[in-house]
């Protein structure tokens, strides 16, 4: 996941001959700095700024072109990479930030946010990796208004890299969510569990849904629906458990008051 730390030198011959290399220097408090310019005849191309302490090891690398600009920041100790930041114009109108710390035991995170041209949110996604793994990514869409509307976000196994959950969320107003899926996964990637919740506006949960499988056939064992007041109190609790042909073995409902008692319990199956 690193990139390259090597201390390059830019060598003139390594560029066309229509364009120009200029290179400077100046001592400041940061230490020595080395410019290096690429330069076109129409237009400036790259342009590479390199800051060395007062024993010449590089401490930061700034790059600039017209649509873009980065910035590396190195461990004058080791010369590994500490933070990489990168901005850029995109295509399609948007502006693009991108960040990129490394920690210890080869791990790193990334974030990545896209907004408007009017400056309003449009995606963000963080990452998290070990190595090139990468162990979890999160991603939210946000709508017209800067106001979250999707997120998707994956864990995966450290040590394999399978996924262990995927979670759905649908979002109602900025911090308030309308649905949510999570996805459960077991070491061989069969698929545990299922929940879905609904919530109510501007609440808690509304109905939650909670599916158990048969991580290695698949098969659905068991399904339980419980639904709340608008305080968070459940009223009513629904569990049918499903036979090896996916016929329904048992139905059980169950009724409560607003203290929590249960007031009523229905069986189809006695």
């Amino acid at each position: 996941m690193e990139p390259n730390s090597d201390n390059c030198v830019v060598d003139p011959r390594a560029f066309h001959p229509e364009q120009e290399l200029s290179i400077g220097s100046r001592v400041d408090t940061f230490g020595h700095v080395t410019h290096h310019v690429v330069e076109n005849d129409k237009r400036a191309g790259v342009s590479v700024e390199k800051i060395y302490d007062e024993k010449h090891r590089l401490i930061r690398m700034q790059k600039r072109t017209p649509i873009s600009r980065s910035e590396t920041a190195y461990d004058w100790r080791s010369g590994a990479v500490l933070r990489v930041f990168e901005s850029a114009s995109l295509s399609d109108g948007n502006s693009m930030t991108k960040e990129v710390v490394y920690g210890g035991d080869d791990r790193s995170n990334e974030s990545i946010t896209v907004l408007s041209p009017s400056g309003e949110l449009v995606r963000k996604v963080e990452r998290e990796f070990i190595g090139s793994r990468t162990t979890y990514q999160g991603q939210t869409e946000y709508a017209n208004g800067g106001l979250p509307s999707t997120t998707v976000n994956h864990k995966m196994d450290e040590a394999t890299g399978r996924l262990m959950r995927r979670e759905q969320i649908q979002w109602l107003h900025e911090g308030q969510r309308l649905l949510s899926e999570s996805f459960l996964f077991d070491s061989a990637g069969g698929l545990q569990t299922y929940t879905k919740t609904l919530y109510h506006q501007a609440a808690g949960p509304f109905i939650e849904e909670r599916q158990l499988f048969d991580s290695r056939t698949q098969v659905l064992l068991k399904r339980e629906i419980t639904a709340f007041d608008r305080t968070g109190k459940q009223t009513r609790n629904d569990v049918l458990t499903y036979s090896d042909s996916g016929e329904i073995e048992v139905h059980d409902s169950h009724f409560f008051d607003k203290d929590g008692r249960d007031i009523a319990a229905v069986n189809p199956n006695r």
